[in-house]
């Protein structure tokens, strides 16, 4: 099926770049070498309360070494900054990949080069939560049976990960309806698709094809997101595609 290269209004409340990676630097000096590359746009950093626990602790537990420390605000994107992860998430006013996330996902990476603090990287993800205002198991070539009835529950929740067809790269998909989210500033009822498509390495990535790879997991992303939706569903949400007069 040929996918949309818009549809409107845009679904998307939230869009991560993460970048895990091998760093031979000091924890403490981490930020400050970045922070002399990006200083001209993200300059004010916050800390996040991880960075408060004992070092000992944030070392040790699995579920906090690829936390992020610091955080800043540029416009409408976020830059978080770890001691061994980067990762750059807008989450309003969604701008389009090809035009301004990606191109500023790219010019981080540029300073993240020249910082000199990755080894190599270890996982490449991109991550989009798409939110609709009705339930999405109704409009998705997906259903959750029992008993060979359609599920009749209160609220369902769908969880799986998925290879894709380029090798190597998988998708962390999670489908929820009847939940409350932040849409355009509100909090609202209704649904959300939450993808993570990803390519892991214990021998790491160089530098070297990064940019490649980030716009491979965007793509697979997208391929996948529009997979899931019925044809009819999405010909109700305004699509346009690249053909289009």
């Amino acid at each position: 099926m040929t996918r949309p290269a818009k549809i409107t209004p845009d679904p998307i409340i939230n869009a991560v770049v993460e970048l895990r990676f091998n760093s031979s630097v000091p924890e403490d000096a981490v930020l400050g070498m970045l922070f002399a590359q990006i200083k001209s746009k993200y300059n004010k950093f916050q800390k996040l309360p991880v960075a408060d626990f004992p070092k000992e602790v944030r070392m040790n537990d699995q579920a906090l070494q690829f936390n992020p420390y610091y955080q800043c605000e540029a416009g409408a994107y976020r830059l978080n900054v770890g001691p061994k992860v980067i990762s750059l998430a807008i989450s309003k006013d969604y701008p389009g990949w090809k035009e301004h996330y990606f191109p500023e996902v790219k010019s981080v990476l540029s300073h993240l080069d020249q910082a000199g603090i990755v080894d190599n990287f270890i996982r490449i993800g991109v991550r989009y939560i798409d939110f609709f205002e009705n339930n999405i198991f109704d409009n998705i070539n997906l259903s959750i049976s029992l008993k060979e009835h359609p599920l009749d529950a209160l609220q369902q929740t769908f969880n799986a990960i998925f290879k894709n067809k380029n090798e190597g790269f998988l998708t962390r998909v999670q489908v929820v309806n009847n939940i409350t989210a932040m849409s355009d500033g509100l909090k609202k009822n209704g649904s959300i698709i939450d993808t993570d498509t990803y390519i892991e390495n214990k021998q790491g990535f160089e530098f070297s094809g990064i940019e490649n790879i980030i716009n491979s997991c965007h793509e697979l992303s997208v391929d996948f997101f529009f997979d899931l939706l019925k044809k009819e569903f999405i010909d109700t949400l305004n699509p346009e595609y690249e053909n289009d007069q």
